[in-house]
Parts: structure tokens; C-alpha cells; sequence
């Protein structure tokens, strides 16, 4: 039986409360944890949201199984289900599904994916899965946004500073894709490693031209030929990826409502993973994020729909 622990990887006793600051449980709870019967567990378990209130604690682990993991991302892809949101502060990419939209959704025990004319993503759960949700609502799948995450250790490296070429993405969530080159910026984080793929001859030949250079200098030399190719973008993470059809906006355009990408550089200078609002311990890598349907995808502190976003 999977024994799942409150553990947020912040691990610090509070000297007035005696709860931990990280997953607000006492000294001796952490101790015994693996240990005892299950229903001290399930008793901590329930006394977790009234202690992370007085502590004033946001930000916690779900008792999810990796098993209600994949439960959960199944569910949520369907209209009215949320958006999804991968990448980096300052460079992402969001999904959500449109009002009747005709979706191909595939489930299995190994991969999760879910396609439509506009965009596309795929989750590959793993039992290194963790999910940390943001508020305290009694039921987090219908009201708290939730982050996906994985042990930094377990994360691989992202490619470092430069445009580089991965090859032919065999890995595309629709088959047509697969025979196309993707590029990926080298934004360095393993979070979130924004891309595009394109099978246009001239595209590529531009992309070569600029392998190896950091992508302001491949933006301002050639920005405005990747917008007017708008080829597929495409976020990957340690669990999945997210990949992105619709029309990338002309400068100074509306982000369209569905899938989508920001690439904003005011956000990337500041080297997060996540909004500051959002942010989880470091020695986890944030995979994906879900905002429920009402929620915006978007904190208050980040550009939203409408505002100047460089568009790629």
C-alpha cells in the first residue's frame, strides 16, 4: 500500500506551536509516521487543515496516491475542467478545452493524453509524483490550484544557454508531428524546456543559422519570422509535455482563449520556476500547474490576456 506523507520537503518546527512549518505536524508525528496504525494517520491527516490555518500555511501536500493522481488529471481534462499551465515563470504554455470542443482523450495505466485542434498534452504519472495544492478548500480537486511535482534528483538536467536542435520530436502527441524538427530555447530548468517544432523549410533553415545563441538574440533576429510561421510550440517536463497549434498573435495582439503560450522577458529575468505566489520548495521541480475553471491561470503579478506579451 502506497503510504503517502504530509511532508512538504520545508522542514522546520515552529518554537511557540510545536507544529512543523512545513506540513504542520508535531515533532513526534513526523518520528512515527511510518510506524503505528493507519488510523493515527488518517486522524493527522484530518487535523492538517485547522493547524496549517493558525500557522497560516497555504501552500501543502495532498494525501494523494499516485494512483488518485492520475484519477485526478483523467478527470480534469473535459470542458470545465481547468486549465493546465507548463513551462517557466515568463515562458509557458496553457490548455484547457473549449465548450463541445471535439477532444481525443487517451487513458491508460502509463501515459495520459488529451489532443485537440488547438493543443495537446500528455502526463506520464509516476509514483515520484507529488501533488501540493494552494488554499484550503475541503474537496482541492474542485477549488485549490494544484501543483504537479517531482524530486529535483529525479528531474534530469535541462539543456544549458542556446538554441539547440533535438531532432525529429518522435515523442509528438499527434502523429503528424512526429516527423517534424523541434528546437528547444535552452532556458535552462528542468520545469519547463519551451521549444517549437516546424517541418517549414526556411523556418529551419533559420533556426540553424542561430543554434547556440541565447534567445534574445534569436528573438530580436528572427521573432517575427517565427510568428508569422507560428509553428507548434512545445513545453516538455519530467512528467509529460504540452504542445500548443493555435495562431501565435501579432505583436500587440489578445491571447486567444484555450491553448496558448506567454513568453514574457521581463518575467524570465527573474530565474523562477513559478510566480512567487506559487512557489514550492526547491528540492522539487514544479511539472504542471492546474487552475480550476474560475481561477485565472494567471496571478495578478503576471501579464494577463490583452496586455504586451512577446509572443512566440
Amino acid at each position: 500500500m502506497e503510504r503517502v506523507s504530509p511532508c512538504t520537503g520545508l522542514c522546520r518546527i515552529d518554537s511557540d506551536t510545536g507544529l512543523c512549518l512545513g506540513c504542520a505536524r508535531t515533532a513526534d508525528e513526523i518520528s512515527m509516521w511510518g510506524q503505528g496504525p493507519e488510523e493515527n494517520r488518517r486522524r493527522v491527516w484530518a487535523e492538517l487543515p485547522d493547524r496549517r490555518r493558525r500557522l497560516g500555511l497555504g501552500l501543502h501536500r495532498l494525501g494523494w496516491t499516485s494512483r488518485d493522481v492520475h484519477t485526478f488529471i483523467a478527470s480534469a481534462l473535459r470542458y470545465g475542467g481547468g486549465t493546465w499551465v507548463s513551462g517557466i515563470y515568463g515562458a509557458v504554455a496553457e490548455f484547457s478545452i473549449g465548450n463541445d470542443e471535439p477532444i481525443d482523450l487517451d487513458v491508460s495505466e502509463s501515459v495520459i493524453t488529451a489532443a485537440t485542434s488547438r493543443g495537446a498534452i500528455a502526463f506520464r504519472p509516476t509514483p515520484r509524483i507529488r501533488a501540493f495544492a494552494f488554499g484550503s478548500s475541503p474537496d482541492p480537486a474542485r477549488s485549490d490550484v494544484i501543483v504537479l511535482a517531482i524530486a529535483r534528483a529525479h528531474a534530469g538536467i535541462a539543456p544549458g544557454d542556446g538554441l539547440n536542435c533535438a531532432g525529429q520530436d518522435g515523442e509528438a502527441i499527434k502523429p503528424e508531428g512526429r516527423s517534424e524538427t523541434l528546437y528547444d530555447f535552452g532556458l535552462g530548468s528542468a520545469a519547463g524546456r519551451f521549444g517549437i517544432r516546424t517541418a517549414r523549410s526556411d523556418l529551419l533553415a533559420s533556426l540553424r543559422r542561430h543554434e547556440g545563441l541565447r534567445w534574445p538574440m534569436v528573438l530580436a533576429s528572427i521573432g517575427g519570422d517565427i510568428q508569422r510561421a507560428s509553428p507548434t510550440r512545445v513545453v516538455r517536463n519530467p512528467l509529460g509535455r504540452l504542445e500548443v497549434f493555435a495562431p501565435i498573435p501579432p505583436p500587440g495582439g489578445v491571447s486567444p482563449e484555450g491553448p496558448h503560450t506567454h513568453f514574457l522577458p521581463e518575467q524570465l529575468a527573474a530565474g523562477l520556476d513559478l510566480p512567487r505566489a506559487l512557489e514550492i520548495p526547491d528540492v522539487y521541480v514544479p511539472c504542471a500547474v492546474h487552475y480550476p475553471a474560475k481561477a485565472s491561470p494567471l496571478p495578478p503579478d503576471e501579464a494577463g490576456p490583452g496586455q504586451d506579451e512577446r509572443k512566440v
